[in-house]
């Protein structure tokens, strides 16, 4: 009867203790996962537009024109990358395609003629100069290149090639670089009608394309039986065909070089700025040359690195 006894209690006093450690077991909290954080975008990668939480630590989206491009040429130059570019630098092959690439990235960075800038992209003020008419006039805003046309020996013999050049610095044409460039002749004179006719080819730098259209519609209003055809390509691709005279006006937005030269004349038309541009939603609204020239060589890849 003992032993019975002792062998209840041990049973009762087992059942408690299981009981003790399944509730201890249940009501035990579990400490909650550790979320894993967003991966760095890479510079090639578009994210979302984050509003007003940017976030510096991402890296950032290099944009530049194609080699033979006018734009770049001067970008280079002026900001001394010269030849070291970004080699993670995304390439784009015309104006249109650096503003979609920064448009479309928050963290983006690109540069695009001043003449071609709108609101779905925000150009930085250089060395604290801000590009305008008056600073690109001035010099004060150090990013800045003149736009030109090229034409061979046979054009200098083509009397309407002649006389769209007179037209383009007219007071006339003069007056349609000033709406988004910057005029090379306040004081140019009057323009009237040569009474021509016939077909001018023009191509080359997307830069000076836009320019080239209001300025061959106003010309084409004035002389109506004249047709003027108009192909981009970029400056490298004016300066070759005005060489090899597949069309009659080359654009370029770069100075010739020495071999381009000795085959054609440039004729400067308008002057132009740089602009270094970035997403609007981006806070920064200014740099320096040397910060500009660290991102676009490399030596700065992320925007908290941008002080």
């Amino acid at each position: 009867m003992k032993r019975l006894l002792i062998i209840i209690s041990l049973l009762i006093t087992l059942a408690f203790v299981f009981a003790a450690c399944g509730g201890e077991t249940a009501t035990t909290p579990v400490p909650a996962a550790t979320p894993t954080p967003a991966p760095i975008t890479d510079a090639s990668t578009p994210v979302p537009s984050p509003a007003n939480d940017f976030d510096a630590d991402r890296v950032i989206a290099v944009f530049t024109r194609e080699d033979g491009s006018g734009t770049r040429d001067a970008f280079v130059s002026i900001t001394g990358v010269g030849d070291d570019m970004y080699n993670e630098a995304g390439v784009e092959s015309d104006t249109a395609g650096i503003v979609t690439k920064v448009e479309n990235n928050p963290y983006a960075i690109g540069y695009i003629s001043v003449g071609s800038l709108n609101d779905r992209v925000k150009a930085l003020s250089i060395n604290g100069v801000s590009p305008s008419d008056d600073t690109i006039m001035s010099g004060a805003y150090t990013l800045q290149r003149p736009l030109l046309i090229c034409i061979n020996g046979d054009s200098e013999q083509n009397d309407l090639v002649q006389d769209f050049i007179k037209f383009m610095l007219s007071a006339q044409g003069q007056a349609i670089s000033a709406t988004r460039w910057t005029m090379v002749d306040p004081n140019a004179p009057d323009y009237t009608s040569s009474g021509l006719i016939g077909t001018l080819k023009i191509g080359g730098s997307t830069s000076v394309e836009p320019l080239m259209q209001p300025l061959r519609q106003a010309y084409i209003d004035i002389n109506p039986g004249i047709e003027i055809e108009i192909s981009g390509g970029g400056s490298g691709t004016g300066i070759s065909e005005a060489t090899s005279g597949v069309i009659d006006i080359g654009m370029s937005s770069r100075a010739l070089r020495d071999g381009e030269r000795e085959a054609l004349t440039a004729i400067n038309i308008a002057l132009d700025g740089v602009a270094v541009i970035v997403n609007p939603d981006n806070p920064i609204t200014e740099m320096s040359i040397v910060q500009v020239k660290d991102i676009f060589t490399g030596a700065v890849t992320r925007w908290s690195g941008v002080e």
